[in-house]
């Protein structure tokens, strides 16, 4: 292991108290902003040039489980108990603009589709939909009823969409079964049995590899040919890691990071897996990491990554760039 990781640039706590779930960057020329959303339903938004919180935005009590945003002007929150709430801002001014229930709990994050306007949502039966932000109705489904194993797949754990490949979606089931679907023709392309209880992945378009993490100490490789088959490249076995809970390539595709359910990060070379380093800020479950999506002026730095989880604080680390 290379020579000791440097400390966090900072550490921002405010009183956001317990289970902060999810990070979303806003970036540019005017702001830089830091959205978390905290396990009481608030989203409180950092300005990291003073590093304070600025404003709050609180309606229901539901956890903030993914955040997104299609422009400067809106947020987008999903929270567990099967919300999707809008905001837009307004001279500084955060409102509540849209908000609809789609009756489902669960634990796996919503996933934006910016080109249609539309999140990918888990529903019930183990079927994902495509909730159209303007109508905030189910558009389409994926839904796997008339597969012959459909009855093992589970509850749907976690989703991504592979951008610039033609609407194919990742879906990874409780089961241990990875799904790729063409979301156009509503029918799965390829398949591959991964752990049970898969609880994060990630997948880089550019390798056309991915990384799988779950309720055990490996984490699984895994690839897709250019006819979209899937199959199992190795597994990386961790020391002493009982679970995985947040898995990210950075957008330079040079590290991924691995949040753990002990609350350290493990930060990987993209291309070979060769450990880089252990970041053992955090002492309990790491819920979610993030980076920024240009240089942040006030850390001198092309891209931060911030992370989050059960004790309430964010750290802020400046590393490998």
């Amino acid at each position: 292991m290379p020579a000791p990781p440097p400390d966090p640039k900072f550490l921002l706590r405010g009183d956001m108290g317990e289970n902060v779930h999810s990070l979303l960057f806003s970036i540019n020329s005017n702001m830089e902003h830091l959205y978390a959303g905290d396990g009481k339903g608030t989203v409180h938004i950092w300005d990291l040039k003073i590093n304070r919180i600025k404003s709050r935005l609180s309606d229901g009590d539901s956890p903030c489980f993914n955040l997104h945003s299609t422009s400067e002007a809106d947020l987008i929150v999903q929270r567990r108990h099967g919300i999707i709430d809008i905001y837009n801002t307004s001279e500084s001014n955060w409102i509540l603009n849209k908000s609809v229930n789609y009756k489902y709990c669960s634990f796996c994050r919503s996933q934006l589709l910016p080109e249609k306007d539309a999140i990918l949502i888990p529903l019930d039966s183990s079927v994902v939909g495509m909730l159209s932000l303007k109508t905030l109705n189910v558009e389409s489904t994926l839904d796997p009823s008339k597969l012959s194993y459909h009855n093992q797949l589970g509850t749907v754990m976690a989703v991504k969409p592979l951008r610039h490949m033609n609407e194919l979606i990742l879906i990874a089931y409780e089961g241990g079964q990875l799904l790729l679907w063409d979301m156009k023709k509503h029918d799965v392309l390829s398949s591959l049995n991964v752990e049970h209880f898969p609880m994060t992945f990630d997948f880089d378009v550019s390798l056309m590899q991915g990384i799988l993490g779950s309720a055990s100490d490996k984490l699984e490789i895994f690839g897709m040919s250019p006819s979209h088959a899937l199959s199992h490249k190795s597994t990386k076995n961790l020391s002493n890691v009982s679970g995985i809970s947040v898995l990210s390539v950075r957008p330079d595709k040079k590290i991924v990071a691995a949040g753990c359910w002990d609350g350290r990060m493990m930060l990987f070379s993209w291309k070979k897996l060769r450990p880089l380093a252990i970041l053992k800020e955090h002492r309990e479950s790491i819920y979610d990491i993030a980076y920024s999506n240009r240089e942040v002026e006030a850390y001198d730095t092309k891209c931060l990554m911030a992370a989050t989880g059960k004790n309430g604080y964010i750290s802020l680390w400046d590393i490998y760039n």
